[in-house]
């Protein structure tokens, strides 16, 4: 006797736990409020309602900027790897990867603009560019940046993709994401006058960290998007993600220590001034926790197999890395900052209205920075909530639907 099967429902997007979902929303709404109060607080009253100074002209926005460019293409990175030496074992976080890797370019070009003292003159930089200024190179290389996560996310959510497009947008998207570091590390690698950051090791140590936070971020977003939805991703994936971590830890720190060492053993007295900095000045607690806490332990946990197979722990680990990248932008950008270019009586302009002359300004960044970096934050998570819910979830539906029409079919068969 046949039996036929029953017919298939229509695809819906996999179930959300409607808990967090609504408070979720309000707070993204609270940030974006918040940001645009900030900001608008600060076009009134100009930069000097933050903490930046004549001193020290780059701060909080610019270490955000540093981070959001890494994230943006450490992902990808693994993504469009996987894809050139054929290995489809990451292929379940491909739309994932993109839309954080699209997101976070588009937040760190967001991000400049607040750290632009008139920025209704922006304009002048498109119709008349300097085309010898990193500044130039590295806004060209993010919009184009951007351009190609746009296309890669048309291609993956067709139907049915094509698996030479996908390799051709992998080949394009390596090059062009080590380019996006590189340019950005060669904004501060070129100003001779900051010898902390005149080193040609800089474009490395940017890609090498931008590895550890992409990578961590998707495992984090990953981990988050399967315990508020139904998405179940190949459990294999955070093993590797995992894996992978291990081995860009320790590259990343292998580079700094390399920097660190051939620095300090030059015994150079503009490089030796802002390694005491980092060793034992203001930098050092950010500096010692930095390779405490997101590096080593992390990297304990990437390594060992019984750690990295406990997923409460392996995602303690990745947002240690991701916090662990940020504390290095800080350490990068501040000690060429506080090092005065002038070190003579009476010392340098501080900049601040009816302040003095100081040697060594300290910069400390005020509520409406703060006020700003959570707008930005709220813009990003929207923008990621909104591509996860508009291309990841119907896609693991689909592939749940197809699954379970195959089992229908097998079942019609052999009755």
């Amino acid at each position: 006797m046949t039996t036929l099967a029953p017919p298939a429902t229509p695809t819906s997007p996999p179930a959300e736990r409607r808990g967090p979902r609504y408070a979720w929303y309000a707070t993204l709404a609270v940030g974006l409020g918040i940001g645009l109060f900030s900001y608008g607080y600060q076009l009134t009253g100009g930069l000097a309602v933050t903490g930046l100074t004549n001193t020290v002209t780059w701060g909080l926005y610019i270490v955000v900027f540093m981070f959001l460019v890494g994230v943006s293409a450490g992902g990808l990175i693994v993504v469009a790897g996987s894809e050139l030496v054929g290995s489809h074992r990451m292929e379940s976080l491909n739309r994932l990867a993109v839309i954080v890797s699209g997101t976070a370019v588009a937040a760190a070009a967001v991000s400049i603009i607040p750290d632009l003292g008139r920025p209704f003159m922006a304009w002048q930089m498109m119709v008349s560019p300097q085309l010898m200024s990193p500044l130039v190179w590295d806004m060209a290389v993010i919009t184009v940046y951007l351009t190609i996560a746009g296309i890669d996310l048309w291609i993956l959510t067709r139907p049915k993709p094509m698996p030479r497009s996908l390799r051709i947008m992998a080949m394009i998207t390596l090059p062009v994401a080590v380019l996006v570091h590189s340019v950005t590390a060669w904004i501060f690698g070129f100003l001779i006058a900051r010898p902390f950051w005149n080193t040609a090791i800089l474009a490395p140590l940017f890609i090498s960290s931008a590895l550890v936070s992409g990578t961590a971020l998707v495992l984090i977003i990953a981990w988050t998007v399967r315990r508020v939805s139904s998405w179940e991703p190949p459990s294999h994936v955070f093993q590797d993600l995992a894996k992978l971590l291990a081995w860009f830890v320790a590259v990343d720190f292998f580079l700094l220590v390399a920097e660190l060492v051939t620095a300090f053993t030059s015994q150079t007295e503009y490089h030796l001034a802002p390694l005491e900095m980092l060793f034992s000045g203001r930098q050092a607690p950010l500096f010692w926790g930095q390779l405490g806490f997101g590096v080593l332990l992390p990297f304990l946990v990437y390594a060992i197999p019984k750690l990295r197979a406990r997923t409460g722990l392996l995602v303690a680990a990745a947002v240690l890395s991701v916090l662990g990248v940020f504390a290095k932008r800080v350490n990068i950008l501040m000690p060429g900052m506080y090092e005065p270019q002038i070190n003579l009586p009476p010392g340098a302009s501080g900049g601040v209205p009816g302040g003095g002359f100081v040697l060594d300004q300290l910069y400390v960044p005020t509520w409406v920075e703060y006020g700003v970096v959570i707008g930005i934050g709220a813009f990003a998570a929207t923008l990621i909530t909104i591509g996860v819910r508009r291309w990841v979830l119907p896609q693991a539906a689909a592939e749940g639907a197809d699954v379970e029409d195959a089992g229908d079919d097998e079942a019609a068969r052999t009755h």
